[in-house]
């Protein structure tokens, strides 16, 4: 049966992995540090795109960029999909082990891993990130702790897992933190808990094999200290008043299983008294579990690594309660018409399945940025930071960007709290302070109708949601206008003047 389980799964990830293919903001950066390493055989050090206060460059996520970019060079939009399904699959397939090493022979129930892995769905199925190798290597960390107690020297595996992690996602902090819970848990287990926090100890020291020494440490502390809150997908979908009414799948699902743990503590607790409760518990998996609940309800950003743990470590233990006992047979028809209905479902929605990754006009300035670039136009640009990376990667050499999302990794942190101040139009001390030349700005801030009433900037182009301001010098000028097929957009999307050859 465990057969008919992952052609289910299989059939899902492809069904929900094709609906999702607008690209992210930040992918752009991605590919042009990929791009720049191949041609010149070096990281950058400094940022070569931006006119905003930058400090040297230190970027945790470099390793993935080389994958990206030779993935997207070589395999384009159908190579990026399949890297991001084959991800998220050896991901399950680690969390299906880490089940199996509790009970070898349990059963793979696929309406299980649906309703959860549906919860965060939004993150799951977004289009490739750094985050997604770091989801995979926290689900690999579990897995060789788990298996280490059967075989301690596996432990060996993650210092040297942690050198490729910690050059690929900054993600890798929580690696290094899932060792130090397991060690405290299996110190408070009793058992021998030493070489834990041995491969703690290691693990901690490989993180300075890096192309940046003892200064990357330093990064990454300051990063993690940081307020990012001009980022959404950093705030709290609990506590943010604006989000109050979205993600109602994962609230769900957090809150059916804060009811689940408390109704088996009651339980377990009534059967066998609490002091002979707390010894048979497993610290390690309840020190995770909370850990992964903590960052879940302060960040968004962190729902998958929840999600993730409660299908580890709870699949037994939740599903028990809902097992009706079926006979064999029956169960493993029941199984057999869900994964065919899964995959019916994949086939009747072929028609629209999009392997192309897409640069909507909704989320990006297309057209504003080809105006400027079919113009010819030169000088240094504003726009939003998420919208940077794509404009830079578009615009580079003749236009320079403010700023882009790679935030702290190479700019001032007050750089988007001064972005911030100028869009809502509280004050225009940037652009006092940093000269630009042209401004993309989104229609509903309330610079865009201030600027529309300005002596010193007219309109020169606008879509449904941008708008792009030039100085009032170019208003006589005749320009080319931008093509409006969105078609044409996404067929040139990677195509860039950043050459280093």
């Amino acid at each position: 049966m465990d057969l008919i389980f992952y052609f289910a799964i299989s059939c899902f990830i492809l069904l929900f992995g094709a609906l999702d293919n607008n690209i992210d903001f930040d992918f752009w950066a991605r590919l042009i540090v990929g791009k720049s390493y191949f041609q010149t055989g070096k990281l950058f050090d400094f940022d070569f795109l931006s006119y905003g206060a930058t400090h040297d460059f230190i970027d945790h996520e470099w390793g993935s960029s080389l994958i990206f970019y030779l993935v997207q060079n070589y395999f384009g939009d159908i190579g990026l999909f399949i890297l991001k399904t084959v991800l998220i699959f050896l991901t399950i397939f680690l969390i299906v082990k880490i089940i199996r090493l509790k009970d070898s022979k349990i059963k793979l129930h696929f309406l299980f891993f649906f309703f959860i892995l549906q919860a965060i769905s939004y993150n799951l199925f977004a289009t490739i990130r750094c985050q997604s190798f770091s989801f995979l290597f926290f689900i690999l960390y579990l897995y060789i702790l788990k298996k280490s107690k059967s075989n301690y020297r596996i432990l060996w595996t993650i210092p040297a897992i942690n050198i490729v992690w910690a050059n690929m996602h900054g993600g890798f902090t929580i690696g290094i933190v899932l060792i130090l819970l397991y060690a405290t848990g299996e110190y408070l287990n009793k058992n021998n808990s030493k070489p834990y926090f041995i491969t703690f100890l290691i693990t901690s020291l490989t993180t300075l094999i890096n192309p940046y020494g003892i200064k990357y440490i330093y990064f990454i502390f300051s990063a993690l200290s940081l307020d990012r809150i001009h980022i959404p997908e950093w705030h709290s979908v609990f506590f943010n008043p604006l989000l109050q009414f979205q993600y109602l799948k994962f609230k769900l699902f957090f809150i059916i299983t804060i009811i689940l743990f408390i109704y088996l503590i009651i339980k377990n607790i009534k059967t066998w008294g609490i002091k002979n409760y707390y010894q048979t518990i497993d610290k390690s998996k309840y020190l995770i579990i909370i850990f992964c609940m903590f960052i879940a309800l302060k960040s968004l950003r962190f729902h998958i690594f929840y999600a993730y743990v409660v299908l580890a470590f709870c699949y037994s233990d939740f599903y028990n309660i809902f097992n009706k006992k079926l006979p064999e047979k029956i169960d493993n028809l029941k199984e057999i018409i869900i994964s065919l209905l899964i995959f019916i479902s994949m086939i009747s929605h072929l028609y629209n399945y999009k392997f192309i990754n897409e640069v909507s006009d909704k989320e990006y300035p297309i057209y504003c940025i080809e105006f400027l670039k079919i113009n010819n136009l030169k000088g240094n640009l504003l726009t939003n930071f998420h919208t940077g990376s794509y404009a830079a990667y578009k615009l580079y050499p003749n236009i320079f960007i403010y700023m882009d999302g790679r935030y702290e990794e190479v700019y001032d942190v007050n750089l988007i709290n001064k972005m911030g101040e100028l869009f809502t139009a509280k004050n225009n001390d940037l652009l006092k302070k940093y000269h630009s030349d042209f401004i993309i700005i989104e229609k509903h801030y309330a610079l865009y109708k201030k600027l529309k009433s300005s002596s010193d900037w007219f309109l020169a182009y606008e879509s449904e949601n941008f708008a792009l301001f030039l100085p009032i010098s170019y208003k006589n000028n005749k320009f080319i206008m931008p093509e409006k097929s969105k078609e044409y957009y996404n067929k040139e999307k990677f195509k860039t003047l950043i050459t280093w050859q």
